[in-house]
């Protein structure tokens, strides 16, 4: 069922949804909201989304002891395989959503469950019910919902409900009740976040109740306390087969209800629901006992209806973005054959995203089809004579007539300049060349390029061969598709350019970024004087020595055909580069080292390797035996799996090699993290300036070794009220951070070597209060300050992680390193991630 006007349905009795069925209230202009009465699905193979269901009070109004929000089931009948999911249920007098009447296969999933009204007109009282999983319920997985403000049911699953699934939901305000699992019901509880609020009573978060030996329950990654008389019947693994088996961790799936629960028009929540999210984030919510405590349901603003030129429910605009036609009542098709009908594409488009594989551009998204491969021609750009001032004057250059290696294809896009764009298609890095031919000068580089929220790649400009600049592409620009919202640019100033200079865009998509390019211009900002330009009479600069013919040369290599100590294996592994990776399987320091014998000349070194989400290794670069750079393992690539998710690369500038130079890896994993290498590759970027012998010159002098501290393997006094204790936070280093909500003290003995050291303290910095805290040394305090960054996010997140960093602090092996200060209460939790010591005479590769 599809919708063709929006607005507010009001029920004075209940309607019953028999089988068969999917009612998409994501497709009424606007939203739809019904009140008044519960929605029941009686029947089997139901799916409800992007509906908002809000009973509330009215005296005229469904009996206000059924007057539920959504009820799966009745009693005598079969129901089976029904969706709930991306609904918005509040205001119920009963429960805002149930099962019951033995219903299996249920999904409960995305939804906001919000302000159960808590006494109101019910005949029994208080009422204030969240939801309900009945007897005999079975199969049933409840994932994803963000519950708020209901007194009692967050959710309660009764006496003989069967594989129970209750996984990344988060739950405010619990009142008297938050989870609650009754006699011999079996259950999943894993990765839950339960906050405490106004209302919430002094009970724990999590209850098994009913003392039997028939239950049986499995409890991983919640936050929140555990309690209950049936605590005996937790066990080690899985009670039953899991039916989902892709599982966030608590503290991702608060950001990630935050963002995505409820039900959303055009991706925007209603004001009420806004209302209900904003009061998380504030945690400002409490009971109500009528809408009108909270404003009530407000005006609907009619949103007209988009034309359906063949009254097929797909209106015109959406047929374009799909790929069927609007000129022919195609709904229960198949366009793109992916074994969806298109109108099952269209109405779960509008709340999963479309495809950017359309098949006519408009402002959704543009037209991406094959035209060519690379182009072997030269293009030359520019013209004109190097005498006279051309101040002002730009080059543009449509990126699909650059000189492209093979790696790179010609797509025709809609809206882009010249209706294409150029994307790299291939794994590997890929160059994209023009040579200058205008005048001499200096210029700014304008790179107008495609950055989607689908992925992070990587752009370097180089001249002739010399790198001068990079970055990433990890905007979020609102959209996943190439439009005109994720068109941006890029500029690159003060690049001198001469007749004969070559200009070379060299990047690598991540698979789920395309590498897409649209045009890139060269504006003249201001002239050079002639004594600097270079007019290859010999009375120029002077230059590097070297065979300049090799700049550009690229080497690679296997990390297992590198010269291997004896901690290091070879492992097979499907999408590397030869299904083979190296891995440290010791508990020691490894060196992979290869001896070069390249061109001597000044180099970068690719290392690709592969970061999962387990924890942080370390890997260093020394030229012949002194280090030049290390790094940690500790990017949130969103995989505890090596795959393409997690095969990311770091690249190492400027390192002068000569024939004979040996360059090793050393590395050492953290038990968590495997250091899983697959290549390493040097490209000559430039000619020695024969000032470097190639050894010790390349690295710094240290008067210590860098360390790495987690903060909660610091001690504290776990018994202190709201002092010190270890919390789980995705974004953290090793997934957990020293967190309190008062005063706190904690202590760790260094036991790096003695030197002097810049010490870097990684910690969360919400928008929501004002913490402190102070870093000794030895009794001494070396820093203290005030956590009132504005960071734009109140959670703790990779936007609100931050550094402050103590510089020039004298340690000796032994010292306690104390950590002291107060959270911000309830506003800003104190949480630390770690800290990292740095030498401080160190200059970092």
């Amino acid at each position: 069922m599809v919708f063709e006007v929006g607005g507010q349905i009001d029920l004075t009795s209940h309607i019953e949804i028999n089988g068969d069925v999917t009612l998409a209230g994501q497709t009424a202009p606007g939203g739809i909201t019904v009140t008044g009465a519960r929605l029941r699905v009686v029947e089997s193979n139901v799916i409800i989304r992007g509906m908002t269901v809000r009973p509330g009070d009215d005296p005229d109004g469904q009996n206000p002891d059924d007057r539920d929000g959504i009820s799966i089931g009745k009693a005598g009948n079969t129901v089976e395989h029904v969706i709930l999911d991306s609904n918005s249920i509040s205001w119920s007098i009963d429960e805002n959503v149930a099962t019951w009447g033995s219903p299996s296969n249920i999904t409960i999933s995305n939804n906001i469950v919000a302000e159960a009204l808590k006494e109101s007109l019910h005949p029994k009282g208080q009422h204030s019910m969240g939801m309900l999983i009945g007897d005999h319920s079975s199969n049933v997985s409840v994932i994803g919902n963000l519950l708020v403000s209901n007194k009692f049911r967050n959710a309660l699953i009764k006496d003989d409900a069967k594989n129970i699934e209750f996984i990344n939901n988060v739950i405010y305000n619990y009142g008297n009740e938050g989870l609650v699992a009754a006699g011999a019901s079996t259950v999943h509880v894993i990765g839950n976040t339960f906050i405490k609020g106004e209302d919430s009573s002094g009970r724990e978060a999590i209850r098994f109740i009913g003392s039997t030996g028939e239950a049986a329950y499995y409890v991983s990654d919640n936050v929140g306390e555990i309690g209950g008389e049936n605590t005996s019947q937790i066990e080690k693994n899985f009670v039953f087969d899991p039916a989902t088996t892709e599982v966030m961790s608590a503290a991702e799936a608060l950001d990630w209800i935050l963002a995505n629960a409820g039900a959303r028009v055009n991706g925007e929540l209603s004001d009420i629901d806004q209302r209900i999210i904003d009061s998380v984030i504030n945690e400002s919510s409490k009971l109500i006992d009528s809408p009108d405590d909270v404003g009530g349901y407000g005006k609907h603003t009619p949103v007209d209806a988009l034309k359906d030129s063949d009254g097929d429910g797909i209106p015109d605009h959406y047929e374009k973005i799909i790929g069927s036609n609007s000129s022919v009542a195609d709904a229960n098709k198949d366009a793109d054959g992916d074994g969806f009908s298109n109108i099952e594409d269209y109405i779960n488009g509008l709340l999963d995203g479309f495809s950017d594989t359309v098949t006519e551009g408009d402002d959704i998204g543009g037209d991406i089809s094959d035209v060519t491969d690379g182009s072997d021609e030269t293009t030359i750009v520019g013209g004109g004579d190097s005498t006279g001032s051309s101040v002002g004057t730009v080059i543009t250059v449509e990126a699909e007539d650059l000189v492209l290696t093979e790696g790179w294809a010609t797509k025709s896009l809609s809206g882009s300049s010249g209706g294409k764009v150029i994307q790299n298609e291939s794994g590997e890095l890929q160059s994209a060349s023009l040579a200058f031919d205008g005048d001499a000068g200096v210029y700014s580089l304008t790179v107008n390029y495609y950055d989607e929220n689908d992925g992070v790649s990587t752009l370097a400009v180089l001249v002739n061969g010399e790198q001068v600049a990079t970055w990433d592409w990890n905007q979020e620009l609102g959209s996943a598709l190439a439009n005109k919202t994720t068109l941006t640019s890029k500029v690159i100033e003060g690049l001198e350019l001469k007749e004969g200079d070559v200009v070379t865009l060299q990047g690598q998509h991540d698979r789920s970024e395309p590498l897409r390019i649209d045009t890139v211009s060269l504006e003249m900002t201001a002239e050079i004087e002639d004594s600097l330009v270079d007019t290859g009479t010999g009375t120029g600069p002077e230059v590097g020595t070297g065979n300049i013919d090799a700049i550009g040369t690229v080497i690679s290599v296997e990390a297992e055909d590198l010269e291997l100590t004896d901690g290091w294996v070879v492992k097979s592994l499907s999408g590397s580069s030869s299904g083979k990776v190296i891995q440290n399987e010791s508990g020691a320091l490894q060196d992979a080292s290869l001896a070069f014998d390249g061109d001597a000349g000044v180099y970068s070194l690719t290392v690709n390797y592969y970061d999962e989400n387990d924890g942080v290794s370390s890997l260093a670069v020394l030229v012949n035996g002194e280090k030049v750079t290390s790094w940690d393992w500790d990017e949130d690539l969103g995989s505890a799996l090596a795959n393409k998710t997690t095969l990311t690369s770091k690249v190492i500038e400027n390192l002068e090699l000569k024939e004979g130079d040996v360059v090793t890896l050393q590395g050492q994993h953290d038990g968590r993290e495997p250091l899983r290498i697959d290549t390493v590759s040097l490209e000559m970027t430039g000619l020695s300036d024969g000032s470097s012998d190639g050894s010790s010159e390349q690295a710094a002098s240290s008067s210590g070794e860098w360390l790495w501290m987690e903060a909660e393997t610091f001690q504290f006094d776990s018994t202190v009220k709201k002092g010190f204790g270890v919390s789980d936070i995705a974004a953290a280093s090793g997934g957990h951070v020293l967190s309190a909500l008062g005063n706190a003290e904690a202590t760790a003995t260094f036991d790096g070597e003695t030197g002097t050291y810049d010490i870097g303290v990684d910690y969360f910095d919400e928008t929501d209060g004002v913490s402190y805290l102070e870093v000794s040394v030895n009794g001494e305090v070396v820093d203290s300050w005030h956590w009132d960054a504005d960071l734009g996010d109140r959670l703790a997140n990779k936007n609100t992680l931050t550094r402050h960093v103590i510089s020039d602090v004298e340690i000796e092996a032994g010292d306690e390193i104390v950590l002291a200060g107060h959270g911000d209460s309830g506003n800003e939790p104190l949480r630390i991630d770690a800290l990292e010591f740095m030498p401080s005479d160190s200059i970092l590769g």
